[in-house]
């Protein structure tokens, strides 16, 4: 098979996946982005529209697509779902170019099925089919991008590649507060592959030419924040992002991974609701934590008798927690499918190729069979969300064409629907409708006197 044909393999598996999902995600937080691009145009795009965070990138690319072909077109399925595969590619050859020392098969069978687990996963779907998170899509994107150049320059110390280092972690970070733990990566990359390659080179040399400069791009960051919008961080703002509670941002990073590996949204609430509430806090957490650490100490201790496999599910395993940092002090909710997955994104890839890595020594039969099915499991998950993506736009669109009372002064809805089995629909918060912008927005024919709605259901 040729390696060439690999990117456009991953894309088009992804382009088949999404196709029922093509006319939806134009809800909730994209009708309010919707009005700022129509009042804004261009000249809105350097300040990101007035939001409170530095996202230029983003709205570059959000703009330019809306500017090009409108809302609720099927391009931006193309777009999301093509970036989705690419990164999938990304993590695939991240895998393959990682000095495992096994076998080609071996290696080969790793990285695919890490990449077709990220590709496939469930947790994905609000981020490909929700057209506000071009953000985290694109985020990830640089951030694999960032760890292949951080190879390249290993390799063979260019001007090209340390350029091209420096320029991706600059443009993440103006494209999503959460590239901030870019770096760190590149870190963990840089010192995982010193130490087992037995390079010969000064460290500290290397660590100042390669990640000095993003020291500074964070200061610029930061300080751009403070110019801009009065606080160091954007977004939720420094109070909420900065707010480190070690005991709870680990219990909450421990619920990402029983989710991701778990497939525990998918549980009965029972016994969804049991496992996400014992790590809330008290003992699961710290026996969670203390077995971590544990293993990070043992790791750290013997690493250079570890097996290139165990050198490298470690730095996945650091990846991992490190992607799921500037989540870990928000809300983390289970109630019902779809919110909140997009969360995870970030770091699920890493989590995958950690999970590969520690499954590889199984016996050869155990470990395909386990792959297989937790592929399997993921493409059946993942057509079960889609479908309920196409479903919420198909009573979405017809409750907005349905609506026949711009004859009347006022209206009063008594229940519109906030979501459907956790796929956002009409939402509001802080208004007293969300019904009269999809009107105006998805319909074109906004409604002129007065719209009420009483309340909102599940």
């Amino acid at each position: 098979l040729n390696p060439g044909l690999f990117p456009w393999l991953f894309v088009l598996a992804a382009l088949l996946l999404y196709w029922p999902t093509r006319d939806a995600g134009f809800v909730m937080d994209w009708l309010g982005w919707q009005y700022e691009y129509n009042r804004g145009g261009w000249a809105g795009i350097p300040d990101s529209f007035g939001y409170p965070g530095l996202h230029p990138v983003l709205h570059l690319g959000n703009y330019t697509l809306y500017w090009l072909f409108g809302a609720n077109s099927p391009v931006w399925y193309l777009v999301f779902a093509s970036i989705h595969g690419f990164n999938a590619w990304l993590l695939c050859r991240l895998a393959l170019r990682l000095p495992l020392q096994v076998p080609i098969s071996e290696k080969l069978f790793i990285a695919v099925s890490a990449s077709l687990l990220f590709l496939l996963s469930p947790y994905a779907v609000e981020v490909v089919v929700w057209r506000v998170c071009l953000h985290y899509l694109m985020a990830l994107m640089f951030a694999l991008l960032a760890m292949h150049a951080t190879l390249d320059y290993l390799s063979e110390e260019t001007k090209r590649s340390w350029w091209k280092v420096q320029a991706l972690v600059l443009v993440a970070l103006f494209t999503f507060e959460w590239s901030l733990v870019i770096p760190v990566l590149l870190l963990g990359l840089v010192l995982v592959w010193y130490f087992s390659q037995k390079d010969t080179r000064p460290l500290a040399p290397l660590l100042g030419r390669l990640l000095a400069p993003q020291v500074g791009l964070w200061a610029v960051y930061f300080t751009a924040n403070k110019l801009r919008i009065g606080d160091w961080v954007g977004h939720y703002g420094a109070e909420t992002h900065l707010n480190v509670q070690p005991l709870s941002m680990m219990g909450n990073m421990l619920r990402y991974a029983v989710k991701q590996f778990g497939f525990a949204r998918h549980w009965q609430f029972p016994v969804e609701s049991q496992v996400f509430g014992s790590l809330d806090g008290g003992w699961v957490v710290w026996l969670g934590t203390g077995l971590l650490l544990l293993g990070g100490v043992a790791w750290l201790l013997f690493f250079r008798r570890l097996s290139p496999r165990l050198q490298w599910a470690g730095a996945s395993t650091v990846w991992f927690f490190v992607a799921l940092l500037p989540v870990s002090n928000l809300y983390f909710y289970y109630l019902l499918y779809s919110e909140n997955d997009r969360y995870g994104y970030f770091a699920s890839g890493f989590g995958w190729l950690m999970l590969l890595l520690l499954l590889s020594f199984l016996p050869k039969m155990v470990s395909r069979m386990l792959a297989l099915g937790l592929i399997g499991l993921s493409l059946l998950l993942t057509l079960q969300m889609n479908r309920l993506w196409t479903d919420s736009e198909k009573v979405y669109d017809s409750l907005v064409e349905d609506f026949r009372w711009y004859d009347r002064d006022e209206v009063i809805i008594l229940c519109s629907p906030d979501n459907y089995y956790g796929v956002f629909m009409f939402r509001i918060i802080g208004q007293i409708n969300g019904f009269n912008e999809a009107l105006e927005l998805r319909r074109k024919k906004p409604f002129q006197g007065k719209m009420w709605e009483v309340a909102q259901y599940n």
